[in-house]
């Protein structure tokens, strides 16, 4: 869920290769990603980090459990500033140190598919983030490559939805909302 990179099994595979227990592997990252303004110049704000933990359980087609943990403390951005802020007034990490996503139904991508392709789907999870769990649902892309599963994701946030303050300040204005990925 708002994942990018690659999970490593973790229980026995059927011959299709994908049915059971599957990891977080090393390099997978979460980010955020918000339209700003910046002393009048358009630009993009992205913050990437790689502390995330979790797994996902398989079953032919569908995805039965999910769970994933992030370390907000880590997540950083081409800007100190920024990283200051976020870790801050925007995220209070030093109250709100992780955030979660847990599965709430199961994602059925309607066939498992063949070694080299992606498909997509619907997932629905809680998504907690600041202390505040909101429900969401949003479309995945999952591609099932060399014994391995890459997943990708984009949920929208609308910052009041978390109690996350809208990081606007003096020089920098940003809409209400940003993408989780």
């Amino acid at each position: 869920a708002g994942t990018t990179g690659d999970t490593s099994a973790t229980t026995g595979a059927t011959a299709d290769g994908v049915d059971g227990g599957w990891v977080i592997a090393e390099g997978s990252e979460v980010g955020y990603r918000i339209e700003e303004v910046i002393n009048g110049f358009d630009t993009t704000a992205n913050g990437r980090t790689e502390a995330i933990t979790g797994e996902f359980t398989i079953d032919g087609s569908l995805v039965t459990a999910g769970e994933f943990t992030v370390d907000m403390t880590t997540f950083s951005s081409d800007s100190g500033r920024r990283d200051s802020a976020f870790n801050g007034r925007i995220m209070d990490v030093d109250n709100f140190p992780t955030a979660t996503f847990v599965l709430t139904e199961p994602i059925d991508f309607g066939a498992v598919p063949a070694d080299g392709t992606t498909i997509t789907a619907t997932a629905t999870g809680d998504l907690t983030l600041r202390g505040t769990t909101v429900s969401v649902t949003f479309d995945v892309e999952a591609t099932f490559q060399s014994g391995r599963v890459g997943v990708l994701g984009q949920i929208p946030i609308v910052f009041a939805d978390y109690d996350i303050p809208n990081p606007s300040n003096v020089s920098v204005s940003t809409e209400d909302n940003g993408l989780l990925e």
